[in-house]
């Protein structure tokens, strides 16, 4: 691995002192605490101890896997090192549970009639794990990654050659672009599944979360069928989800050219979807690769692709738009 998994000690440190703390005082904690509380302070939800710590331990060990991956792919995708923010992610997620969930297993030795949650607790926590976590991202050591695949400019002749048969034969030529990966149909189907479970476990005891898991449940089905770019003679646009809901859209006309190049999605947008810096918005689901536009009057446009070539040609067959080289066109 290039990622140092010792950056990752903080929060290990607060699992393991969490589950030593809980486990070294479990004859004294009552048979049921609160699970869930309202804005109020009244407790809408009981259950076992035993039911609150496998919560908090076992999202707390997805929290640091799910890190450890994230950033492990960073690292791989890294040219220059940069500050990963992802990396504070389970030091901030798993401090910030067990703060909320100490505070109220404390509370229930007093029995308290009203439960409110220790800021005194939390923020001093919260606040110490991801300062250290800060400190270690610092002083990782940096290798620079030779992981990028080779770009090239040159798109498949044959499949060009075909395309300019088709418009000079007067044919309507419309290129669709699909990025769909597996984890898009997990996340607009099984966490819609799981989120509309919840609401019937939560509609006999709190109405409005039982809705709002309801409704985001249904916005994330929308997402379903990924990400969809159409190259026709009106333009570039590119489309999400079932609902075809336009993200972007341009012109021919305001485009100077267009170059294949390769990118990190985390390294250097820090993430999939849509994402912006420094000048350039990119619009990508999995890869490492895609199509720039250069926009003389807008920012520029990166749009991911699992063929950029075929992309490239179909923008430059269609669109009269010019293919150029790296050195043509600047960020």
């Amino acid at each position: 691995m290039r990622r140092r998994i010792w950056t990752h000690l903080p929060a290990v440190a607060v699992w393991i002192g969490f589950v030593t703390w809980f486990l070294s005082q479990a004859a004294e904690w009552p048979s049921r605490v609160p699970l869930q509380i309202e804005w109020t302070g009244t407790v809408s939800g009981w259950g076992s101890p035993w039911l609150a710590f496998g919560l908090v331990a076992g999202l707390g060990l997805f929290f640091i896997g799910l890190t450890v991956l994230l950033d492990e792919l960073w690292a791989r995708q890294e040219t220059r090192k940069r500050f990963n923010f992802l990396s504070l992610l389970d030091e901030f997620v798993l401090s910030f549970m067990v703060g909320i969930q100490s505070s109220l297993l404390i509370a229930t030795r007093t029995e308290p009639s009203i439960y409110r949650i220790s800021w005194e607790v939390i923020l001093p926590l919260v606040g110490g794990v991801v300062l250290l976590s800060v400190l270690a991202e610092w002083m990782r050591p940096y290798r620079a990654s030779t992981d990028r695949p080779v770009v090239d400019n040159h798109p498949s002749e044959a499949f060009r050659m075909h395309l300019m048969e088709r418009v000079k034969g007067g044919e309507t030529v419309v290129y669709w672009d699909v990025q769909n990966p597996r984890y898009v149909a997990w996340l607009s189907i099984g966490v819609p599944l799981i989120l509309w479970a919840s609401s019937a476990l939560l509609i006999r005891e709190s109405i409005l979360p039982a809705i709002i898991n309801g409704v985001i449940g249904i916005l994330l089905l929308f997402f379903y069928g990924g990400m969809r770019t159409r190259v026709n003679r009106d333009g570039i646009a590119i489309r999400y989800g079932l609902a075809g809901i336009r993200v972007f859209r341009c012109r021919f006309d305001e485009i100077a050219g267009i170059r294949i190049r390769s990118f990190a999605p985390l390294a250097e947008f820090g993430g999939y979807g849509i994402r912006a810096r420094r000048g350039i918005t990119a619009y990508f689901l999995a890869g490492g690769r895609g199509i720039q536009l250069n926009l003389p009057n807008r920012r520029s446009v990166l749009i991911g692709s699992s063929n950029p070539e075929r992309l490239a040609s179909a923008i430059e067959v269609v669109g009269g738009v010019p293919l150029v080289s790296d050195n043509e066109v600047t960020s």
